[in-house]
């Protein structure tokens, strides 16, 4: 309807529409304990400190075990090394042994001590010389 030119169209029909006023949300309910705040005991549960403490302990028993083990496993390998070192040792001596005792008997043997003196051109005594020096002693004694 249109009256645009004069302020009758105004007071009749052109009035603005009118708009509803906006609704808040609707808020969630608050209530208010009243208590201590912060001078509240802020201590910790008894079950969790114990269930700590069970913890550390179980902890501190692996850690000790471990290094027990660890040790022992190092005592073990030195023990075996220096067993395995002896053994070599012993078993060089013993090789060393046989050879001298072979040395011993080649180089001990009458046969090749004579067959060596004839080599160099030395003969074999024939007779042998008894030396007695006790009328010597006697006299020095005096």
């Amino acid at each position: 309807m249109g009256y645009s030119t004069s302020n009758a169209a105004y007071a009749y029909d052109m009035r603005s529409e009118a708009y509803s006023a906006p609704v808040a949300p609707s808020r969630p309910s608050l209530d208010v304990v009243h208590g201590a705040g912060r001078q509240a005991s802020q201590d910790v549960s008894p079950q969790f400190t114990h269930c700590v403490k069970v913890f550390a302990v179980l902890m501190t028993v692996f850690v000790v075990l471990g290094l027990f083990r660890v040790t022992v496993a190092g005592f073990t390998a030195a023990s075996l090394n220096s067993a395995a070192t002896l053994s070599n040792n012993l078993t060089t001596a013993q090789e060393e042994s046989s050879d001298l005792e072979v040395m011993r008997s080649v180089y001990g043997s009458s046969t090749r001590i004579r067959d060596l003196a004839e080599g160099y051109g030395m003969v074999a005594a024939e007779g042998g010389v008894t030396l007695d020096f006790t009328e010597y002693v006697d006299a020095a004694a005096q």
